[in-house]
């Protein structure tokens, strides 16, 4: 990148410093979204106080480059405190802020430019803050995000004049813990903490970055940690994510874990999982054909996700060692690879399938040898103490853990992981349970991804959640909407059985969409019944073939999803109200379905020709358009499951079922037919904060 004059001193260290490991384009819209948000800050904007930002990126993309780009350009425009919230854990903390300091060269520069405030607390730590700030220098405090190290922080703030001098908080992973976890109630000790540190800066900048905003997003309009801006940071050519993982190359990523062997929160096991040990092996082989090709690829790592119970993740451990260690000696007497582990051979001949290069039988043989020889296995919970992991120590790296190993921590090297930890029903911790994404395009024949189908199914649907959020908040905001007003009018799109994040930080939801919804009180006027007609006519419904469906037949088309909302349910004529159909909801949870080439059943629901007939009420319109299932089948007869359950709704319950119910009323006497949809929205709904 050009160091212009736009850049200060510490921009061109941290640019420099980047430019080895990350390219010029991807570095030149990091440094634009960092102006972008400095210029809604205090000293871009002499009459704001205070602002609160969004910065938005994805899973294992960059964030913390992005957060040092800000901190070294916030400091050139003026910043002198920047306190750093990096982490709930000591290991998350530990290893963002080494790698801040390393990229801004802190502890290697001779400028005395940079002073490092760790845990300042009180009338002392406000004496040696101002000390620093008298002698221009800037001072970083990294902070754990705890409630006592961040009240300590406030307090010393708080014996400082900062009214002309602004701050800025930068917030990792403000989503998780940062939040006020007893919403509707009281405010939670963390949270109440922020605001004391927010308070104790007269005018700050405060900016959250995460990649699963949900939270945040959904907030009420008066909390005080609803953002009022949002930044979508762009990752790099190099980055593979969700879509990659679980949609484009799930054929070669994805490996299924039984769902016998998904691991219940109970007894540690007595031995390792078939499916693990496949991935071990998969891991072996990978780690040998990877170094073959690149010996500069190390480190490579191995995760294993099994549980949040640190019992079991010490027996995963334990086995894991114990089955390297078996390994390692068949390897080392082996004369071939033929004579290595199943799992081992195996593996390596799916892995050149589907696109690893292979080598020659004595070269792999002599680096599945090494690799099993530097296996470091690693216990990273809570009882192990583990706050870092050092990469240095050996080439190769199997971590186990749970809840310490989800948000924010980087695996270096990271191409096997392994997932048999029952899915969680939120959309945020899901995400960030993929510590597999980040920039390893050229890696992707090695990365394998072992889980469930559930799971898998699970994070394929936030992959379409995570895509949908971000095109649609983007466009609301570029067209003048706020943030606050995106959660109340667009909202996010979502599983049906999956929530936005955790109920103690966000409450009152509201779901559109799943399941069937009929239009029971269609309109009546002659122009309605027959424009609507023309349009079952001009899909051509009328003409379609006739299918068995138990003991009925009904004539069956297939419509591509988005020429069906075109041709049909935007253009169907309605009244202002009928009960359960609201127009603009179906539509918006149709047109956001990520699906929208996929062939959809639509359905003619008549008696074999015949119009049915339906209850009237005045208020309601149709009592019921749906015909019922049959109660008593008769033996050897063909059974009707009921116009809900088809075509397969049951088995196929993420598919959109149309169908057009050919009706007359009942208890009235006008004689004339009535068209009127039904739709079936599959597992999407659009969750929304309640008004």
């Amino acid at each position: 990148m050009d160091n212009s004059t736009d850049f200060g001193f510490d921009s061109r260290i941290v640019d420099d410093s980047l430019s080895a490991v990350i390219d010029e384009d991807t570095r030149a819209r990091m440094w634009a979204s960092t102006v972008s948000i400095l210029a809604r800050g205090p000293i871009a904007e002499p009459a704001v106080d205070t602002a609160i930002g969004l910065a938005l990126g994805y899973v294992q993309s960059g964030k913390t480059s992005s957060m040092t780009t800000l901190i070294a350009q916030a400091a050139d425009q003026g910043y002198r405190v920047v306190v750093a919230l990096l982490g709930g854990t000591n290991i998350l903390l530990e290893q963002n802020q080494t790698r801040i300091r390393e990229t801004l060269q802190i502890d290697q520069r001779t400028d005395y430019r940079w002073i490092v405030e760790e845990n300042p607390k009180g009338r002392a730590g406000g004496a040696s803050i101002k000390e620093w700030l008298e002698r221009q220098r800037v001072v970083f405090v990294p902070v754990l995000k705890h409630a006592g190290r961040i009240r300590g922080i406030a307090t010393a703030l708080s014996h400082i004049d900062l009214a002309d001098l602004p701050v800025l908080i930068v917030d990792d992973e403000a989503d998780q813990a940062s939040l006020n976890t007893k919403a509707g109630e009281s405010e939670s000790t963390t949270y109440r903490a922020i605001g004391e540190l927010r308070a104790a800066a007269p005018r700050h900048l405060y900016v959250q970055y995460t990649a699963t905003p949900y939270a945040p997003l959904l907030l009420e309009p008066d909390d005080r940690l609803l953002p009022e801006f949002v930044e979508f940071l762009s990752p790099g050519p190099g980055y593979i994510g969700g879509r990659e993982f679980f949609v484009d190359h799930a054929d070669v990523v994805v490996r299924n874990v039984p769902a016998l062997e998904e691991q219940p929160a109970t007894d540690p096991p007595s031995e390792l999982p078939e499916s693990l040990e496949t991935a071990l092996g998969s891991f072996i082989a990978g780690s040998a054909l990877l170094l073959g090709a690149d010996p500069g690829a190390a480190p490579v790592s191995m995760l294993v996700h099994s549980t949040q119970r640190t019992t079991i993740q010490d027996r995963y451990h334990h086995l894991i060692k114990k089955i390297v260690a078996s390994w390692r000696d068949l390897a080392g007497s082996a004369s071939s690879p033929n004579d290595l582990p199943t799992e081992i051979g195996e593996e390596r001949d799916r892995l050149v399938r589907v696109g690893a290069p292979d080598l020659d039988d004595d070269q792999f043989l002599k680096l599945v040898r090494s690799v099993l020889t530097e296996v470091t296995p690693w216990l990273v919970n809570s009882v192990s103490q583990q706050d870092s992991v050092n990469w240095r120590q050996a080439p190769i790296h199997v971590l186990v853990g749970g809840n310490k190993l989800d948000r924010g921590f980087t695996v270096e090297g990271l191409t096997v992981t392994y997932m048999n930890r029952p899915t969680s029903p939120q959309a945020d911790t899901m995400e960030q349970r993929a510590r597999a994404f980040g920039y390893r395009r050229d890696q992707l024949p090695y990365c394998q991804f072992f889980a469930t189908k559930r799971t898998v199914n699970v994070l394929r649907d936030v992959v379409f959640t995570e895509y949908d959020l971000r095109a649609k908040l983007q466009d609301h905001v570029e067209s003048g909407g706020t943030v606050s007003s995106w959660a109340n009018e667009i909202g996010l799109l979502l599983p049906a059985d999956t929530r936005p994040t955790r109920p103690n930080v966000v409450q009152a939801l509201s779901r559109t969409g799943t399941g069937w919804h009929s239009l029971r009180r269609p309109a009546l006027s002659e122009h309605a019944r027959k424009h609507n007609e023309n349009l079952v006519l001009n899909l051509g419904l009328l003409d379609a073939p006739h299918v068995d469906y138990g003991r009925q037949k009904h004539r069956t088309l297939y419509v591509p999803l988005g020429q069906l909302i075109s041709d049909l349910i935007e253009p169907w004529e309605t009244l202002s109200y009928s009960p359960g159909w609201r127009q603009e909801d179906i539509l918006d949870v149709l047109v956001r379905n990520p699906h929208q080439d996929a062939a959809v059943p639509v359905l003619l629901m008549d008696d074999d020709g015949r119009v049915r007939t339906r209850k009237w009420d005045d208020g309601l319109g149709f009592v019921n358009l749906f015909q019922g299932r049959d109660v008593n089948p008769k033996s050897g007869q063909p059974f009707y499951p009921g116009d809900r359950a088809i075509p397969d709704v049951e088995n196929q319950p993420d598919t959109v079922v149309v169908q057009v119910h050919r009706v007359q009323r009942r208890n009235r006497n006008d004689g004339f037919e009535i068209f009127a949809p039904a739709i079936y929205l599959g597992q999407l709904a659009i969750v929304t904060r309640s008004e």
